[in-house]
This record gives structure tokens, C-alpha cells and sequence, in this order.
């Protein structure tokens, strides 16, 4: 290398720099962290920390106790700030302890019941809602006034019934009297899996069941309801203003395409049919029917657009009226009436909270969009529902939008234009709105992924593709006619609005369909939490940082991936919370104890451990079973026994007389009986519908290969809030009310959740 001189050797060499100077790079970084006021985006961040200690690790403190260290860590924070040290890791751990604090307080505070087992009741309900889904049932969501034949002694608040039987519907605020089986919310399917208890506890949801015929015609002596209160009048007033917009969507465009219409305006999806759920799904579409950040963006930004145009054009409107400022009051008038109509669910407040921050930013000349609108948007939903933070809606949406705003400024670039003519700028205007939908789907669709295949064990990898032949049509076409047909309908000026709405889904579904037939969405399997933690934190730090201390998220997100594989050996026998509905693992797939699963059972469990495999499902369309379990023949009368592909000997009976025998026969004894003996004297393991009431679904298997026999519980040894039903009594054997007692009994039950019951 004599060729090259002393000077350039020096400068080709590679100096590796010194502690000092990585410290005064570090310090650097970090002051302009702190010069962007990156650091409030910690508060949000720690409560919802806080919430997932509360809701998902169970962590449970005295409320005291979390005073004292909200008083420790503000006299940190302040003590840092003092003498000039980084304040963040106390505001961090401030945060946290907020939002302990408040779970806490979500927690002490909802009174929701439960009910705790099947029962079948003569109820008396005022009707909250009314819906019809795409098999033409009614569905109502009660609010339960009274229980007979039994009176019920832990009554729930709100029911949703199903009911098959043709009658004239009820509207909101009328009472509804029939016979009705009921049952509560479904818990795990399987250990670590989504409880289908925890969101109707939060919503005051207590049972599920359906109507045993239509609901009975008001007795001759019936006396009136009690009034409604004020909060119920305008509940009622809603969900009535809700039925009449949706009845008159599907009554104009009919079929899928109005279900769907219906979904994007009222937020009322029972309209819409499996099969379209999974077009939508399987393509990465599924978002479009959870009103959030794009409807409300959609909406707001037509409002003002349409506004601020017209006031243009009226003369010289624009020359003595804040033009922009009045268009955004409109378009915060028409935010505030969609998120009503809708029915507010978590992504749609935080979109409104989101939209409501910018509209107010444009009355007062601030910037609209930034990390700071959605910081505040998270502290709003979190600070009064904080148990949103561990679902699906919640994750993925502010994962989307925090990609997006966030990183945001990587990809903005101003660009000269340089046509001339009205071709030229037609054709750019073309491109930047082609170019947009296309980052903004694959952006979104890359910071949704990981929730995407923890919740739903599933991947769109076409969803690309889909978003960008389907957005423009969305955005410009199918929501300015939703709101132009909405404001329109009082006039009855709404119908050819809506049948252009209908043209446009009819271009969208058969696009979801065309591509969900030959791309269709892919099992990724089971995703560990560690995983979606370590994920989410190189997410927060990539879209959050300002300074280049956002490239330390890469190696966290490569740490993630390499941690979100659950690698543990899958189970050998699967067990739902029922007793009805088991079945067995094998390198062929499921084998299930009945011809006929359940089909949201089976749904479940293919989709997670044998994606490939179809399985049977109870309702229309149902085919035949993949397998079924041999040797299972009589057990009502008889031991049928069974073994795993490890060699693990399962003896299943629904006779309880034979529990014994299956105890001496079998390392699993499952009795399908509520059986009042807990364990077996032999040191197997014991299964029967009591056990099951408290441990949930169940899943059997070995820890290693040859090793010990695990059974993992899907609800834990302490219930959760929203799983303590499991522990009250059940069943309940019922006197026979007469005369004065009945009364008394009645009143009992629906005052304050106790009546006399005679056990057996």
C-alpha cells in the first residue's frame, strides 16, 4: 500500500471512539430528545404499563400503597430535575404507578355480575338495543327488571339474547317478558388464549343466551315500568336513532354490501355474514369495519372540505369570515354526532379524541397532527377505561397511528411541481394518492402485524395488495357518500346517495373476495407475550425517538422476533371449559370426542394448532369431522378409555357412578358430571364439570418428551374480577315461590342480587 500517502491512510483508518466521546454522542442525543418534549410521551406509555401489571400479571397492591410511591417517585422526579439529572426514569415509574392506581380503581368500581352457570328463567327486561343479523334474528341487549321460575339469586344487570322465533321487534325502552335460556360469557379456549369474559365484564355485559320462543305478550294486569331516568331517555333515543339509520342502509342497498354499509356508519355488525368477515379478514381488510382513525379522518376531512368550499364560494364570505376555522367547528359538530351514532368503542374514541385535539389545534393556529395529539388521546381512554389496554382494538389501532405519525417525517419529502399543464398535475395528484395509500399500508400493516398474529394467530401477507386497490375507493367514494346519505336521510333525499355507497362496497367486496381465493391469510402459530413486549418496545423507541437514538430500537425488534415463536411442545388433549367439546392432538391433526364440535370450539383450536386441517362446525355448512377419537362409543353407560400420542391413558365416562374405576384405570379420569369429588385417591388427575367451572379449558401434555404429565389451567387458581362467578354457587335448587314469600323473593333478587334458595 505504499501507493497511498501517509494523510489518506490516516483518514482510511478506523478510529473506534472513546468513552468520552460516546457519552458527549449519547448526552447530544438525548438533549434533543428533551428539546422535542419527547419525554411526556413517557406518561402514557407508563400507564399503560401500569394497566398491564393490573390487568394482565394480576399485580394487586393496597391503593395506599401506590399513594405513597406516586408520592416517592413525583419527590424523585422533582429532586432530578433539580439538580439537573434526567428526570425520565422517576416520570417512567410515576407513570406506572399511575396507572396501577387507576386499574385499581377501574376494578374496585365495576360492579358488573355475572351469571354464574346455564339457566333457563322467565325474565321481565326493558329493551336497550335492537339489531337483526344476517340470518334474519333479532338480537337484544336487555336491561333485566325482574327473574321468575327461578328467581335468580345473582341476577345480571344486561343480557343479549338471540331470539330465532318470528314476532314484531321491540324497540329500545319497551319491555320484553318470555322464557329465555342464559348462560355466562365463555372463558379461555385454551390456556393463555382470549378470555371472552373480560370485555363484557368492563361493558356490564353479564350472559349470553337466546330467547325459547318470541317474547310474551304484556299481561292484562301488567303494571307500568318504573320511568325512565334521564341517561336512559338519551340512551334510548341513540340506540332508536341507530336502528332507523341502519334499517333504512340495508333496506336501500340490500345484501353483503348493505351489511357492511350499515357497519361503517352505525358501527351495528350483526348483519354481516361469515363469509364475508373472512374475505375481509383473509385480505387485511377486516380494519375497515372497526370505526376508527380512517372513518373518523374521512368523515371530519369531507365535513371541512365540503364546508370550506362552499363558504368560498358564496362571494366574499372568505374575505371577512374565518373560513377554516368555521369548517373545522362544523367538522367537529359531525365528529361528535358519528362517534355518538357509531357507538363509541375504543378505536373510535381515540380517533375522536385524535381528531378533536387537531380541529381544536386549527381554531387556535397550532399544528395539527403530531405524536403529542395521540400521547393525549392514550391518556384520555386510559385514564378512564384502562382495561382497553389489553385488547386487540385498543393495540392495533394505536399501533397503526403511532407508526404512521410517528415515522412520518422518513418519509415525507417536498417535491417541486413541475408540470404544467392540467394532465400533468392530474397525473401527479394520481401518483401522490396512489404513493400515499401505499406507505400508508404497508406501514400499518408492518406496526399491526405482531398483535395481528398474537390475537388471531393469523397473517394478511396480501393485505398489501388489497389495501391498495380498496383505499382510494374508501376515501374517496364510499365515506363522503356514508355522510352525505346520513345528513340527507331527514329530507329523503338519501336514497340514490346510499345506492352509490352500495356500488362502491360491491367494488370492494368483489376485490376481497377475488384475492381472499387465491391469496389467502396465513397460521403463523401461537406468539409468545415476551415476544409481543419486546416488540412493542422496539416500536415505541423507532416511532417516538426524534433524535438517531431511534435506530436502538433495531436490535430490540430483532430480539423480538427471535423471542415471539412459542416454541413449547403443543398438547396432547385439549379439554373445553364445558366437558362437552375435547380432543386429541396428533401429527394428523385433531381428533375430536364428538362428530359434531362446537363450531366455535373447533374454530379456535384449528386455526391454532392444525391451521391446515378443515374441521367440523354445529350450524349450516357444517361438513364432515377431520377425525374423531376411536373407542368412544357408550360412555354414557360405560368407561371408554383412550391414549395420547406419548402414551398418556385418558378414561372418559358420563356416568358419575364410574368415577372411581376411571381414577384406578387412567392418569386422566374425565367425567363429564358435576361430580362433587375433587380428587382421585390414586394420584390421577380428576376432570369433571366442577373442576372445569374453576380451572377453565384445559391443556394435557408433557413438559419434554418422556417427561412428567403437565395440565395447564386456563383460569388461574385466583380468578380475575371478571372470572370470580366461577366461585359462587352453582347449581342452585329453587322453593317454589308462593303468595307473600314470592313477592319478597323477587324484590330480594332484584334489589340487591340475594334470594332465599333451598339447597338440596
Amino acid at each position: 500500500m505504499d501507493w497511498i500517502s501517509p494523510t489518506d491512510r490516516k483518514a482510511l483508518t478506523l478510529r473506534v471512539p472513546d468513552r468520552t466521546e460516546i457519552a458527549d454522542w449519547l448526552a447530544g442525543e438525548w438533549r434533543l430528545e428533551i428539546d422535542r418534549r419527547r419525554l411526556f410521551h413517557l406518561l402514557p406509555v407508563g400507564i399503560g404499563t401500569g394497566a398491564i401489571l393490573v390487568f394482565g400479571a394480576g399485580v394487586s397492591i393496597h391503593w395506599s400503597l401506590w399513594g405513597a410511591l406516586l408520592v416517592l417517585f413525583a419527590f424523585l422526579n422533582r429532586r432530578a430535575r433539580a439538580f439537573g439529572a434526567s428526570g425520565a426514569p422517576s416520570l417512567f415509574l410515576l407513570a406506572v404507578a399511575f396507572g396501577c392506581l387507576a386499574s385499581q380503581i377501574e376494578l374496585a368500581t365495576t360492579r358488573t355480575i355475572i351469571l354464574s352457570g346455564d339457566a333457563t328463567v322467565r325474565i321481565t327486561a326493558r329493551v336497550l338495543s335492537h339489531e337483526t343479523d344476517e340470518r334474519g334474528r333479532a338480537r337484544y341487549y336487555l336491561k333485566l327488571l325482574s327473574t321468575e321460575r327461578p328467581v335468580l339469586s345473582r341476577p345480571p344487570q344486561i343480557v343479549r339474547i338471540v331470539v330465532s322465533a318470528r314476532h314484531q321487534p321491540l324497540r329500545p325502552g319497551e319491555i320484553y317478558r318470555g322464557l329465555v335460556r342464559l348462560g355466562p360469557p365463555s372463558g379461555p379456549v385454551r390456556p393463555d388464549g382470549h378470555d371472552f369474559a373480560y370485555r363484557p365484564y368492563f361493558e356490564g355485559l353479564g350472559a349470553y343466551g337466546y330467547g325459547l320462543g318470541g317474547p310474551d305478550p304484556p299481561p292484562a294486569d301488567a303494571a307500568e315500568p318504573d320511568a325512565l331516568s334521564g341517561r336512559e331517555t338519551i340512551s334510548r333515543f341513540i340506540a332508536a336513532l341507530r336502528g332507523v339509520v341502519t334499517r333504512r342502509i340495508v333496506e336501500v342497498i340490500g345484501g353483503d354490501s348493505g351489511a357492511v354499509a350499515a357497519a361503517l356508519v352505525t358501527g351495528e355488525r350483526a348483519g354481516i355474514g361469515p363469509e364475508v368477515e373472512d374475505w375481509l379478514r383473509g385480505t387485511g381488510l377486516a380494519h375497515v369495519l372497526a370505526i376508527s382513525g380512517l372513518h373518523m379522518a374521512l368523515v371530519a376531512g369531507t365535513a371541512m372540505l365540503l364546508i370550506r368550499k362552499g363558504l368560498v364560494l358564496l362571494g366574499g364570505l372568505s374575505l371577512v369570515l374565518p373560513v377554516k376555522k368555521l369548517a373545522a367547528l362544523v367538522a367537529l359538530a359531525v365528529s361528535t354526532f358519528y362517534l355518538v351514532l357509531s357507538g363509541a368503542s375504543v378505536a373510535t374514541e381515540r380517533a375522536y379524541v385524535m381528531i378533536l385535539i387537531m380541529l381544536v389545534a386549527v381554531l387556535f393556529d397550532r399544528q395539527a397532527i403530531t405524536l403529542r395529539n395521540l400521547s393525549l388521546a392514550a391518556l384520555a381512554i386510559l385514564l378512564v377505561t384502562p382495561h382497553a389496554v389489553l385488547t386487540p382494538s385498543f393495540q392495533m389501532s394505536f399501533a397503526a397511528t403511532l407508526a404512521l405519525v410517528g415515522l412520518s417525517p422518513l418519509f415525507h419529502r417536498e417535491t417541486e411541481n413541475q408540470s404544467r399543464g392540467p394532465i400533468g398535475r392530474l397525473m401527479r395528484r394520481v401518483g401522490l394518492v396512489l404513493g400515499a395509500t401505499l406507505v400508508t399500508a404497508l406501514v400499518a400493516g408492518l406496526a399491526t402485524a405482531p398483535y395481528s398474529a398474537y390475537h388471531f394467530q393469523r397473517l394478511a401477507p396480501f393485505g398489501l395488495l388489497a389495501n391498495l386497490l380498496t383505499m382510494p375507493v374508501f376515501g374517496l367514494w364510499i365515506m363522503p357518500a356514508a355522510l352525505i346519505g346520513v345528513f340527507l336521510m331527514p329530507f329523503g333525499l338519501d336514497g340514490p346517495v346510499f345506492w352509490l355507497m352500495g356500488l362502491g362496497l360491491d367494488f370492494v367486496l368483489s376485490i376481497a373476495s377475488f384475492l381472499h381465493a387465491r391469496f389467502p391469510d396465513q397460521a403463523v402459530g401461537l406468539m409468545t407475550p415476551s415476544g409481543l413486549v419486546v416488540l412493542t418496545a422496539g416500536l415505541l423507541i423507532l416511532c417516538l425517538s426524534a433524535s438517531r437514538l431511534r435506530w436502538a430500537s433495531l436490535p430490540i425488534l430483532v430480539l423480538g422476533l427471535l423471542l415471539a415463536p412459542d416454541r413449547r411442545p403443543d398438547p396432547e388433549l385439549l379439554i373445553y371449559e364445558d366437558g362437552r367439546d375435547f380432543a386429541l392432538l396428533s401429527a394428523d391433526g385433531l381428533h375430536y370426542g364428538r362428530e359434531r364440535p362446537s363450531r366455535f370450539v373447533a374454530e379456535e383450536w384449528s386455526r391454532i394448532y392444525a391451521p391446515s386441517i378443515s374441521e367440523t362446525a354445529e350450524g349450516e355448512g357444517a361438513t364432515a369431522p377431520a377425525g374423531t377419537i376411536p373407542g368412544l362409543n357408550d360412555c354414557e353407560t360405560r368407561l371408554c378409555h383412550f391414549q395420547t400420542s406419548s402414551g398418556i391413558r385418558i378414561a372418559f365416562t358420563r356416568d358419575y357412578r364410574l368415577l372411581g374405576e376411571a381414577c384406578d384405570t387412567a392418569d386422566i379420569a374425565f367425567v363429564a358430571r358435576a361430580a362433587r369429588t375433587r380428587r382421585c385417591r390414586s394420584g390421577a388427575v380428576l376432570v369433571t364439570l366442577r373442576t372445569l367451572r374453576q380451572t377453565g379449558s384445559l391443556a394435557i401434555g408433557r413438559d419434554m418428551p418422556g417427561g412428567a404429565i403437565t395440565v395447564r389451567r386456563s383460569i388461574p387458581e385466583r380468578p380475575q374480577a371478571w372470572n370470580a362467578h366461577r366461585l359462587a354457587p352453582w347449581p342452585e335448587f329453587w322453593r317454589k315461590p308462593t303468595g307473600e314469600n314470592s313477592a319478597k323473593g323477587a324484590t330480594a333478587a332484584n334489589g340487591n342480587g340475594q334470594a332465599s334458595r333451598q339447597p338440596q
